[in-house]
């Protein structure tokens, strides 16, 4: 489902935090948000609804400020990358016969134990 720029604000609004128009448009602008443009009005996904309110929280909250909020997100992007990579591989350990499984999980635990 497609949330309008109202909505947006509106729902980052009840959250406590604060953001307007302007302020979600530049997010747009500057790519930390994707939007769909149609007839001059910007739609978005349920996803970069929730992005827009983690920045507005990163804005608020830690004091990031507009030069180093795409570092900031590039960062964040990677551990969410990363996050899911090792979902794939634990579902992948789980598949595995059970002496394998835990030779592997023995050697995991040895390593982050450091």
């Amino acid at each position: 489902m497609l949330l309008t720029l109202d909505e947006v604000v509106a729902r980052i609004d009840a959250e406590g935090l604060s953001v307007s128009r302007e302020q979600l448009v530049f997010f747009a602008a500057q790519s930390w948000v994707r939007a769909l443009e149609e007839e001059g009005d910007l739609y978005f996904d349920e996803q970069d609804a929730a992005r827009a309110r983690l920045i507005c929280e990163l804005r608020d909250d830690m004091a990031i400020n507009d030069e180093a909020m795409p570092l900031v997100l590039r960062l964040l992007d990677q551990v969410y990358a990363l996050r899911g990579l090792l979902g794939e591989v634990q579902e992948a350990i789980r598949a595995l016969p059970a002496d394998e499984r835990t030779e592997i999980e023995d050697k995991l635990r040895r390593a982050l134990e450091g």
